[in-house]
């Protein structure tokens, strides 16, 4: 077996997960992921060749988690206030529990707020555009953020350029890659479902 030789590695964490990825290219024309949430964690390669050099940065805000944060702060502004001005006459046994209450939704919004929307840049494979990386944007600085991406970049153009296969043979070795990921749980079903059906549909016209 050939020997890993690592060419160049980015290590991140998400804060508001707790998340770690890390991302290492080795032989000039592979890269090893390595994911870990608080529940599991999965580590995968990819072969350079496969990939789309080109990412796309994924950047979405959760309105839907923004919006009772919003609604919470100003009712609960509203209440104080309203406190305030009858502090003499107010039932605490009552409004304590509701205004801590409050803050416990509010909070828990804020929470699902940041891990809901996402900011990333995506890495997409060539011909079926399934997502098969995803870098927290700019972590963990922006400095080694765009270095890896652009050592990232050069090493898929150069894997790309090595190769000596029409394009019919690629899209069969893009399907075949991707439904060994899925096996391993780097891939969604439904993202490798609309893969391949965009892999055989350029297969089609191909032939």
């Amino acid at each position: 077996m050939r020997e890993k030789i690592a060419d160049a590695t980015l290590l991140q964490k998400s804060t508001a997960t707790g998340e770690e990825r890390s991302f290492e290219i080795y032989n000039k024309k592979f890269l090893r992921i390595n994911a870990r949430t608080l529940r599991n964690e999965i580590r995968y390669d990819i072969n350079l060749a496969m990939m789309e050099p080109w990412p796309i940065r994924h950047r979405k805000v959760a309105w839907r988690w923004l919006l009772p944060v919003v609604l919470m702060l100003v009712v609960s502004t509203g209440i104080g206030a309203w406190m305030y001005v009858h502090a003499g006459n107010i039932n605490y046994g009552f409004w304590i529990p509701l205004m801590a209450g409050a803050l416990f939704f509010t909070l828990g919004a804020i929470i699902m707020f940041v891990i809901k929307s996402p900011n990333v840049m995506e890495f997409r494979s060539r011909y079926g555009g399934c997502v098969l990386i995803s870098l927290f944007y700019r972590k963990p600085n922006t400095r080694e953020f765009n270095e890896f991406v652009e050592q990232l970049k050069n090493r898929i153009l150069g894997a790309t350029q090595s190769l000596d296969i029409d394009k019919s043979q690629m899209l069969a070795i893009e399907l075949k890659e991707l439904r060994r990921l899925t096996s391993e749980g780097a891939i969604g079903d439904s993202d490798y479902a609309r893969a391949k059906d965009r892999i055989f549909r350029l297969h089609s016209a191909a032939g």
